[in-house]
């Protein structure tokens, strides 16, 4: 697998993290009332754009599962054909990232093993609120609903909404277009939540 391959899922997994016991896409129990979910399993799609000196566009696409647990967050990437290619967890102030490959990377926080491993922070241990809908300051619906925000240097957009959250979201970082000559499009598709 290349650098910029790896890179491009690490963008993915870093937002993401897993548990190796759960199937993407898998139904499980419904949730009961009042419950939060804890679980998210779905699709990503990422565009990675640089338009500097030798301008170009990468993108990658797999599958997630998401699961927050008490003090941090675990994620599992996948390929469109099932086999995992990324584990990562945030736990107890340190990051890590675990490749296919068995190359492994830790920080002591998510930003700065995505600034690491990928050339910029990205606030991984915000994803479970955002898939749970809720944003800082944001900008909502007639009915009340979040629609989106900006935080950490994302832009963060609730495209379609299910029983117990987001279904579909789109980030794109930086927020700002004209602060980087990269920029870096992540779209989820919410399958199942528990």
């Amino acid at each position: 697998m290349t650098g910029r391959r790896l890179a491009l899922l690490g963008i993915a997994a870093l937002p993401l993290i897993a548990a190796g016991c759960a199937t993407p896409g898998a139904p499980s129990a419904p949730l009961p009332a009042g419950a939060e979910p804890s679980r998210w399993a779905g699709r990503f799609a990422v565009t990675m754009i640089d338009t500097g000196a030798g301008a170009r566009e990468e993108r990658t696409s797999g599958r997630f599962v998401l699961e927050s647990v008490p003090g941090g967050t675990l994620l599992e990437l996948r390929s469109p054909f099932g086999q995992t290619v990324a584990t990562a967890s945030l736990q107890a102030g340190r990051a890590e990232l675990l490749t296919a490959e068995g190359r492994r990377f830790e920080a002591d926080s998510a930003e700065a093993l995505t600034e690491q491993v990928l050339g910029w922070p990205m606030p991984v241990g915000d994803l479970p609120r955002w898939l749970r809908g809720r944003l800082e300051r944001p900008t909502e619906s007639s009915d009340g609903r979040p629609v989106a925000g900006n935080e950490h240097g994302w832009a963060i957009r609730f495209e379609d909404w299910g029983s117990h959250g987001p279904v579909r979201l789109s980030l794109a970082w930086p927020d700002r277009p004209a602060a980087t000559d990269r920029k870096v499009r992540l779209k989820l598709i919410v399958d199942d939540v528990s």
